[in-house]
């Protein structure tokens, strides 16, 4: 299970790191339209939205006037009378529509270009639970400002509470572990001084440093209890990550706010739903990836049979397709976990709504609406739902004035066109999304970058140099940029496959990082901010030898989250290999940043020489 998830973090992590290395001019060009609102939304964030049921965030309002004045809630009046000093701002007829507060993800991992596909589905604000505190930094001004932007504001753990050898540590990203109890208190201030808003602490109770049956260590229960402890002297939150039943009642006698997963395989003990009550606990049950895990199928169904289909961005349908789909998890684990979120709820446990995503078979934002579908499935009536992708997480943590619709909070709100009390999956029949009072591009409307179409699909035939025709510039790409150890070299040779010259690489693969890889990379641009419209072309053909095994094909989008990839064999006699790009899940051909050809774990010592590459 953990394995899957892993290597799908890893390749995104992979997928921003080379999206900062060092393409042309762009044209926008608009999704086709699903239930846009016809509403002529003003360019200033002062007006009176009326003719709208509104939610606030705890309770309904029927036939209302939503005030927004500069960016923020002023006012919800039910009689124009009501409207005072406000009355002089332009009217936006919402056109009986039904707005609720913009939707907050309780628990992602966010890089790249998260924040924005989030927003374009209405989740005005992301919870991360592990990201780079680089990136997490870089978003900090942003969520104090009321400026128009297309991003998700984020709040973040930064970096998790792990120990040496745990669940996080794989990623080829060094990070800091804690060995002892003794180290809880400047462990927790460092993560503070970082900017981290909250801890996240990831628990085991059957693994530990000197004695785990996993692949994964785990600090022990005295380390977990005096990091709780720790958080809590310096003000600050302290959520656990969780996957099993005694993991959870440990995280609940240490005193924990939260935990930010739910389990299956077994059922939530009476002692554990009376610990999480007498310490007033939350849960983030995180039902969409333990869908994944089960091999529920639920980003396939939001493909083809949702308000959605037809509206999905490769890379974003590309996610969401397949699930992880375990076999060490038992038949009945995901009906086990809804039960447990049921039981939990019954028992008036507060129920937050939150991914995981990008982990496999889930997706930043359109996953969320799917949460919310699985919470109901779990016994949360459609506003409670509601309030759990909403009012509670903003009671909850400390992210300001967002998850609410009442004067003084932020204007971020989605205005649907169905009423989500009947069906709690009308919150995807979207309208518009509005951001600190802008009306902002939904997922159907929002501009996809176009690169310049080539006037021929010839890359190169390399007859004096490694100069190419279409692109740049061939670079070397390993997992160098990620701590790895793996090598390669790039250098032009005379005698191809075709008797005149080709590209050679050379090098190794080392076993400093868990999913190594290291080749040739042909960058279309002099950034990866954009590159070349291929969707005129059917394939990519090419000719190669060298050492005999499997090597990858890796595509990347600007911008893009992890890389697409797709294997093909190598021998030692030249060989013409034709991949359809069609084959190529995930890939965005309108804009293709670049193209690389990679050897992994597989072929730990390798050679091989391209020649004739050219796209049909």
């Amino acid at each position: 299970m953990r394995m899957s998830i892993i290597a799908v973090v890893c390749l995104a992590l992979i997928g921003l790191f080379i999206s900062l290395l060092p393409t042309p001019e762009i044209t926008p060009a608009a999704r086709p339209s699903a239930e846009k609102s016809t509403v002529d939304w003003p360019e200033s964030v002062s007006y009176r939205l009326t003719n709208v049921t509104v939610f606030d965030g705890e309770q309904w309002h029927e036939n209302t006037t939503l005030v927004v004045n500069n960016g923020r809630i002023m006012a919800l009046v039910s009689d124009v009378g009501e409207l005072s000093g406000n009355a002089e701002l332009n009217a936006v007829d919402g056109q009986g529509g039904f707005v609720i507060p913009g939707l907050i993800d309780a628990h992602t991992h966010s890089w790249g270009n998260a924040l924005a596909q989030s927003l374009e589905y209405g989740v005005t604000t992301t919870l991360d639970m592990f990201t780079d505190p680089q990136f997490m930094l870089s978003k900090r001004a942003q969520r104090d400002s009321l400026a128009t932007v297309r991003e998700a504001d984020l709040f973040s753990s930064g970096v998790l509470v792990t120990s040496r050898g745990g669940h996080g540590t794989e990623y080829g990203i060094a990070i800091p572990t804690i060995a002892m109890p003794g180290e809880a208190d400047a462990f927790v201030a460092a993560r503070l001084a970082e900017g981290s808003d909250y801890i996240k602490i990831v628990y085991d109770a059957s693994a530990s440093e000197s004695d785990h049956k996993g692949r994964f260590t785990s600090i022990d229960y005295p380390t977990l209890e005096a990091v709780v402890n720790a958080a809590h002297a310096q003000h600050a939150l302290a959520v656990v990550h969780v996957m099993d039943l005694t993991s959870a009642e440990h995280a609940a006698k240490a005193g924990a706010d939260g935990l930010v997963h739910t389990f299956g395989g077994e059922p939530a003990s009476e002692e554990l739903i009376a610990l999480m009550q007498s310490r007033n606990m939350f849960i983030i049950p995180t039902l969409s990836i333990l869908a994944s895990i089960a091999g529920e199928g639920r980003g396939q169904a939001l493909i083809t049979h949702s308000a959605f289909s037809g509206h999905i961005g490769a890379d974003v349908e590309h996610a969401i397709a397949n699930d992880i789909d375990s076999d060490r998890v038992s038949d009945d684990y995901f009906d086990i976990a809804k039960k447990n979120t049921r039981r939990m709820h019954n028992a008036g446990i507060e129920v937050l709504a939150g991914t995981d995503a990008p982990n496999q078979g889930t997706a930043h934002g359109i996953s969320l609406h799917d949460e919310l579908a699985l919470l109901v499935d779990s016994g949360l009536s459609p506003t409670e739902a509601l309030q759990a992708a909403t009012y509670l997480p903003y009671s909850r943590f400390n992210i300001g004035e967002r998850g609410n619709l009442k004067p003084g909070a932020r204007a971020d709100f989605v205005v649907l066109a169905r009423d989500p009390r009947h069906d709690i999956r009308n919150t995807q029949h979207i309208r518009a999304i509005v951001k600190n009072g802008a009306s902002v591009p939904a997922y159907f409307e929002a501009e996809t970058a176009t690169g310049i179409t080539p006037v021929s699909g010839v890359v190169s035939d390399f007859e004096s140099d490694l100069t190419p025709q279409l692109g740049t510039r061939f670079v070397v790409s390993t997992d160098q940029m990620m701590k790895g150890d793996s090598v390669a070299s790039i250098h032009y040779v005379e005698n191809g496959c075709d008797g005149s010259g080709a590209l050679k690489v050379e090098g190794r693969i080392g076993p400093a990082f868990p999913y190594p890889w290291a080749g040739a990379f042909l960058m279309f641009g002099e950034t990866m901010s954009s590159g070349y419209n291929l969707s005129n072309f059917k394939r990519i053909v090419f000719d190669v030898k060298g050492t005999n095994g499997q090597f990858r094909l890796m595509v990347l989008n600007p911008q893009t989250a992890r890389p697409s990839e797709v294997s093909f064999a190598v021998t030692s006699e030249c060989q013409r290999v034709s991949v359809a790009l069609e084959d190529i899940g995930g890939v965005d051909w309108h804009n293709v940043a670049g193209i690389g050809w990679v050897a992994g774990a597989a072929t730990p010592d390798f050679t091989f020489e391209l020649d004739n590459i050219e796209f049909e």
